[in-house]
């Protein structure tokens, strides 16, 4: 062997004179194939159809220098002065061949993909098992990428960041979708469902069975009520219950449990944690056996605080029998709270009847616009010529006053176009009276006055993201302004009277918790509160009441400080030390008040410094004209000043004064059991409802001060497509039309 080297010659060039290739270079298998005559199938090589064909190498004359292989000339057709056959094998539909000189031959020499656009080997010598072996991954990577290339999603920052399908995922996000758009569970076996999330957004989704997405349900429910429980017992201290039943559209009855809280960062939540149904008698003891079992179950009988309910007789034994099982917090001090929304509802209530023949004739005018289809065309032509927004008018309900004020304040604006139109097309009566006339419209404008400030009143003692027991007496001591302002009224005083009756023996004695909730805030401390009772006692404390002018139309304010501390600017800000000379009042008629006044004066007198007197006779915060005070974040930047303090102040701010809350359950349970959804099961009703519930919490929009759906029912009634305000005429008055 080493003679063979050292005169040139190699075994692998006696491999090549074989036509087998040698060690030392690739499968020589489209030119041995050229050598034989014989094409890619084993066909013969027609040479004249090559000549002139640019796939093949040219014929090589030079004396150029191949950089690849080091030697002249390309190939052995190159030296032998004959043109290269045409390429044939397919792999070529997917690479485009690169060329180049050598030795004066225009040699192919490079491939480019044409789906990645790398560049491989393309010289006669290698053959092409690599390019098919590269073209079969490149396609098999783009057919994946194809698949996945919309898994791509973005962070909140706008990064973008891989996204990968998870069924277990899409399983949860579909429990919440069917919770908060109350849809049918079935929903998951509809193939128009599929269809759409194949083609629109996941080509991979696999629908699943109405049973396991059930089981999907109760595991997302299991799962967020244990978390739930678990924030509630590291993070909650104590808790304040409300509570109702409903009659829902199944003929089944429905007992809802709420919780109002204060969490860490000392902002008030909501959560609904029970919707039992109560398909026994609704007695006391059927009541507090199911508000106990689910404040049992959430661990929080040794937090609760207190308990809102409504009125009714049943609830006063179910207090009875929850006073010993809910006690175990700070005794039952405060546990039982009636419901304020409800006592105004009771007020209203009592003068109802008086009201309705002053609103009858408006009630058979709508109706009358409302029954016939060809009288609504012809008052939306009547509006439009008038160019007021064409519109129709909802019919107030007996059992809910705040309708009767809505049907007014939307019908009373529209005054001009309403009234021609009735008097137009309406039969006369009997000496051709008309059915609306100007007396009817000064009544109805009367009643909307009146009932205005009881609506504001409602909705503000309504709210849950702010506290409304510190509210509370700023309402009671304006519905008594109120209510002595029309005491002689000739119009009203008929209503004014059972109204009065009905204040006095709800609120005659005001609950504790209003005082001290009312001196918790530090623009009142004692001082505010002896102003509020020295009128309110002023008003009620005598036999006879006083007489006041006509109120304005009020707004929703929630506070009135001009009405606790009228013009004495002197005397704002000032603390009622020993040296105050504002008048102690009569508290014969009010205990609680007077233990509490006397408590605070007793230590004080004695000498004892104590937080409690530190804080109460110190001088107010004067921020009387700031209606959106957080008087929770107050507290909380004050809590290591006042330390036991704070946790009474967020107790006691934490109550809500109505059960408002709870009756906005049944909204939500009225959409989940619907005529679709009948065969539903309390125990998934239960938990559609708070699953809805807490997702609407993550985002704060559990309910609002307003009645929107009530609302809705008489704002929404317009002919027209045009999503804008209503444009009542400028001037209502009867000159207009």
């Amino acid at each position: 062997m080493d003679d063979d080297n050292s005169n040139g010659h190699t075994i692998n060039e006696d491999l090549r004179l074989m036509g087998v290739p040698g060690d030392d270079e690739e499968d020589l298998g489209e030119e041995r194939d050229a050598l034989r005559g014989l094409g890619s199938q084993g066909d013969p090589i027609d040479l004249a159809a090559g000549a002139g064909d640019g796939d093949g190498e040219g014929r090589g004359d030079g004396t150029g220098t191949d950089s690849n292989t080091g030697g002249t000339g390309s190939s052995c057709l190159g030296r032998c002065g004959t043109r290269q056959r045409a390429s044939t094998s397919e792999v070529w539909n997917d690479f485009d061949k690169i060329y180049k000189m050598v030795n004066g031959v225009n040699v192919r020499w490079k491939a480019r993909c044409h789906h990645c656009k790398g560049l491989l080997s393309a010289r006669s010598s290698s053959g092409t098992g690599h390019l098919s072996r590269h073209r079969d991954g490149c396609l098999k990577k783009l057919g994946k990428a194809a698949m996945t290339q919309s898994h791509i999603s973005f962070n909140p920052d706008g990064t973008p960041r891989f996204w990968e399908y998870k069924p277990d995922v899409a399983h949860s996000e579909m429990c919440r979708l069917i919770s908060r758009l109350d849809l049918p569970i079935c929903i998951v076996e509809s193939a128009a469902f599929e269809e759409y999330i194949r083609k629109a957004h996941n080509p991979m989704f696999t629908s699943v069975s109405r049973q396991t997405t059930t089981r999907d349900i109760t595991k997302h429910f299991a799962d967020h009520r244990a978390k739930l429980v678990e924030s509630l017992r590291t993070n909650v201290s104590s808790v304040a219950i409300t509570s109702n039943i409903w009659s829902g559209n199944a003929k089944e009855d429905y007992l809802s449990v709420v919780i109002h809280y204060v969490n860490s960062a000392w902002e008030l939540e909501k959560r609904i944690i029970g919707l039992r149904l109560i398909d026994v008698s609704h007695s006391g003891e059927n009541i507090a056996e199911r508000v106990h079992a689910v404040v049992d179950e959430f661990k929080l009988t040794n937090k609760t605080f207190s308990v809102t309910l409504d009125n009714a007789s049943a609830n006063s034994t179910a207090m009875t029998i929850l006073t010993h099982l809910l006690s175990s917090y700070v005794g039952d001090m405060f546990l039982h709270q009636r419901c304020a929304c409800h006592i105004i509802n009771l007020i209203i209530k009592s003068s109802l009847k008086r009201l309705k023949p002053y609103l009858e004739a408006f009630r058979t005018a709508i109706s009358f616009l409302n029954s016939s289809n060809q009288r609504i065309a012809l008052y939306k032509t009547f509006c439009t010529a008038m160019d007021v927004r064409p519109r129709k008018f909802g019919l107030d309900m007996d059992v809910r006053w705040n309708s009767t004020y809505l049907m007014l304040k939307h019908l009373i604006p529209y005054r001009s176009t309403f009234d021609v139109f009735i008097q137009t097309h309406y039969p006369k009566g009997d000496g051709n009276t008309p059915l609306l006339t100007d007396q009817h419209w000064y009544i109805a404008e009367k009643v909307l006055t009146f009932l205005e400030m009881f609506y504001d009143a409602t909705c503000v003692l309504s709210g849950v993201y702010y506290p409304t027991s510190s509210l509370i007496m700023h309402h009671i001591l304006q519905i008594a302004n109120h209510l002595d302002a029309y005491d002689n009224d000739p119009l009203l005083r008929t209503v004014v009277a059972p109204m009065k009756t009905k204040f006095l023996k709800y609120w005659r004695d005001i609950p504790l918790l209003y005082f001290f909730a009312f001196i918790l805030d530090p623009r009142a401390k004692l001082k505010g509160f002896t102003r509020v009772f020295n009128k309110y006692d002023s008003k009620f404390g005598a036999v006879r009441l006083q007489r006041a002018p006509q109120p304005s139309r009020a707004g929703k304010k929630r506070t009135n400080w001009g009405m606790i501390y009228g013009d004495d600017d002197d005397s704002i800000g000032t603390g009622l030390g020993a040296g105050s000379s504002t008048p102690t009042p009569n508290l014969s008629r009010m205990t609680s008040a007077s233990a509490l006044l006397h408590a605070a004066t007793t230590n004080a007198s004695f000498g004892i410094v104590s937080k409690l007197s530190t804080y109460l006779y110190s001088d107010n915060l004067q921020k009387f004209d700031d209606d959106d005070f957080n008087i929770l974040n107050w507290w909380h930047e004050h809590q290591i000043t006042y330390h036991v303090l704070s946790i009474l102040a967020k107790d006691v701010l934490t109550v809500p004064v109505s059960t408002i809350s709870s009756e906005s359950v049944f909204s939500l349970t009225g959409w989940i059991i619907e005529e679709r959804r009948r065969r539903l099961n309390p125990e998934k009703v239960e938990m559609l409802t708070c699953i809805k519930d807490w997702e609407e919490s993550e985002a704060r929009a559990q309910h609002t001060a307003e009645d929107k759906e009530l609302e809705d029912s008489f704002s929404n009634l317009f002919l027209d497509d045009v999503a804008q305000e209503a444009q009542p005429p400028s001037d209502p008055s009867p000159s207009a039309a």
